[in-house]
């Protein structure tokens, strides 16, 4: 009976080791489980029920910790089906200042395995065998003709049983242009910057007058931020052409000119950017 017990309270411990977590974009984790150093916030934002623009992205990070030794599946899924669409990024984890920022991506299928700690990494770097964390980036779209609505998604991690991440994801009338006429040129922080520097470079781009820029491709998180920063200044053209010449209604940080110069971007926490899309999206012309 007492080795019965010890079984279950063993069994218990595992469990509850096991975390898989959803935070927004801004906030990247190292593979021991912390928030990045640049992007430490003292508030973040909890990812419960995230507004998305038609036509546009939501990309968030799904966060899994775990002892050692742990084997995984991770799925991602939609109810109702069928109306977004998503995509699973492994992230990749990079030398950064003084420890490790998630980087370069590639895209998993639904499910895909994994395992605590990583069975492929640098044979040089043992810091890596003390691993706890595996870092995905979950990139959702809505089509331009989706009626807005709220969709369920939900991160999964099978580890024996299952646990559950889920986000009710709100679909807003706004609708990202099509994209005739970009530019395309990488225009990226440097990695041991705060996440929100790619998307302020296109804020302020915005600001200064200036198309936004898109990457030429998706491999890297900093290249995921930059053509969501990118869609929300194409949004805000198109919202500013709307109201008409001027557009003094629409000035995206009316507060910008007094808190920049007193604090600046990076000490207004590492998701202040969040505040500008949750403007255009509540933004009525």
């Amino acid at each position: 009976m007492k080795r019965l017990i010890l079984i279950f309270w063993w069994a218990f411990v595992a469990l509850d080791a096991q975390e898989i977590a959803i935070y927004s974009e801004f906030e990247r984790f190292d593979p021991f489980g912390n928030p990045v150093a640049a992007d430490r916030d003292m508030v973040p934002r909890e990812v419960l029920s995230p507004a998305m623009a038609r036509n546009g992205h939501l990309s968030v990070h799904v966060v899994v910790t775990a002892p050692a030794g742990t084997n995984y599946f991770l799925y991602a899924s939609t109810n109702p089906p069928d109306i977004l669409q998503m995509r699973i990024y492994r992230e990749f984890f990079t030398r950064c200042g003084d420890g490790y920022c998630p980087d370069w991506l590639a895209e998993q299928p639904s499910p895909t395995f994994g395992a605590i700690p990583e069975l492929t990494h640098n044979p040089g770097n043992p810091a890596m065998d003390k691993q706890t964390t595996r870092c995905y980036l979950l990139d959702i779209r809505a089509p331009a003709d989706t009626v807005p609505r709220r969709v369920r998604v939900e991160a999964l991690l099978k580890v024996g049983t299952w646990l559950v991440a889920p986000m009710e994801v709100r679909i807003v009338s706004p609708t990202v242009p099509a994209g005739a006429g970009r530019v395309f040129r990488e225009d990226l922080a440097p990695l041991d910057a705060p996440s929100s520097a790619t998307a302020e470079i296109q804020l302020f781009r915005y600001l200064d007058g200036l198309p936004p820029e898109w990457p030429g491709q998706l491999l890297r998180v900093r290249d995921i931020i930059q053509r969501n920063a990118a869609e929300d200044m194409l949004l805000a053209r198109s919202l500013n052409r709307t109201a008409g010449e001027g557009f003094p209604e629409m000035n995206l940080l009316s507060w910008w000119p007094f808190v920049y110069p007193h604090f600046g971007a990076d000490q207004l926490g590492s998701e202040w950017y969040l505040k500008v899309r949750d403007f255009l999206y509540r933004f009525d012309p």
